[in-house]
């Protein structure tokens, strides 16, 4: 039996060349035609890469999922980015909530709620009955904007309860 001496740095290089994805024309036109409604891991599944691979080659082809920031998104975020939170601007938009965060900040775009007496008066009649979700609705305020406004007010709701079901004590 005979044993060859590979230097390390030569075995990588042989290693890496074996596992790299050569990816055909056919292959990339049919990665364009599916990557917007098929997932990475279906993706992978089909071209027996990794979710990696996949993520590298639509990058490189320029594909993305979510559409690029244009005037008229930019207008729609302005337009209503005090009405709604990340999460629904995001969802509307079909992009992430810190997607939404960043062009906000970078648009200059911030949430400012002035808290009126009114408003003040209104979080210490009803934070023990309500969620922070449903008096921010109430308020036209964030959930987390309320919930950062009693925890300065220092309203402060008693920890729950919790029933055991097996009747031991």
């Amino acid at each position: 039996m005979m044993k060859v001496l590979v230097e390390s740095s030569e075995l990588n290089h042989i290693q890496h060349t074996m596992s790299r994805k050569r990816w055909t024309e056919t292959e990339r036109e049919y990665l364009s035609l599916n990557y917007t409604h098929k997932s990475r891991t279906e993706l992978a599944e089909h071209f027996g890469v990794s979710i990696h691979s996949i993520a590298h080659q639509l990058q490189r082809m320029g594909l993305t999922k979510m559409p690029r920031w244009d005037g008229k998104r930019d207008q729609y975020l302005r337009d209503n980015y005090l009405f709604l939170t990340n999460k629904q601007l995001a969802k509307r938009l079909k992009t992430t909530p810190i997607a939404i965060n960043n062009r906000l900040i970078r648009l200059g775009l911030r949430r400012n709620f002035l808290w009126t007496p009114e408003a003040e008066q209104y979080l210490r009649e009803n934070f023990l009955q309500k969620s922070d979700r449903e008096m921010a609705d109430v308020l036209l305020a964030t959930p987390d904007s309320v919930s950062k406004k009693l925890r300065r007010m220092r309203l402060k709701r008693p920890p729950r309860t919790r029933k055991r079901g097996d009747g031991s004590t």
